[in-house]
């Protein structure tokens, strides 16, 4: 998709920077802990992240205040303004629906009764064997997912990723 036109330097480095608030989503959740037990150097490739995880994961009487605050900042100031390119709007639009998904798993395993606690020590065979991989790969895709949109957003392309571009496609036309 790059019938939009071309995109500058500028253009490209902020549609990278909009990636980072999924990943952070991921973190604060904590899908990515059981492979950081699995395999504890690979926390170690997201300690750049987390002076900004701790200024993401702010609330003030359990609202997330930093969160709603980037959520809509990004979404009025970005998506809704007709001022900022379209490849800037597309990248913060699908990053957003990331984080939308995130928040879904999320909600879906909390009603389920699956959540932070699978993670933590005594959890069943049950828990170990079949929510613990399903919180992983939750973590890889949304990890996968934004790598290949920050290496398409510095190619100057939109990032096709299933069902999720074609929602935020439609959403900034």
């Amino acid at each position: 998709m790059t019938w939009r036109g071309s995109s500058t330097t500028q253009d490209r480095i902020f549609a990278c920077l909009v990636y980072i608030v999924p990943v952070l989503e991921v973190l604060l959740i904590g899908f990515g802990e059981p492979l950081f037990r699995s395999i504890p150097y690979l926390r170690l490739a997201f300690v750049p992240l987390m002076p900004l995880l701790a200024i993401y994961a702010y609330s003030v009487g359990g609202i997330a205040v930093v969160q709603i605050a980037v959520f809509i900042g990004l979404f009025a100031g970005v998506i809704r303004n007709y001022r900022v390119v379209h490849f800037l709007r597309f990248h913060t639009m699908q990053a957003l629906l990331i984080g939308i998904a995130i928040f879904l798993c999320d909600a879906v395993l909390s009603i389920l009764g699956i959540g932070r606690s699978v993670i933590g020590v005594g959890a069943s065979p049950v828990e170990v064997l079949f929510w613990n991989p399903l919180m992983s790969v939750i973590f890889v895709a949304v990890l996968a997912a934004a790598i290949y949109s920050v290496v398409q957003s510095i190619r100057g392309l939109y990032a096709e990723l299933p069902i999720i571009s074609e929602a935020a496609y439609q959403f900034v036309r």
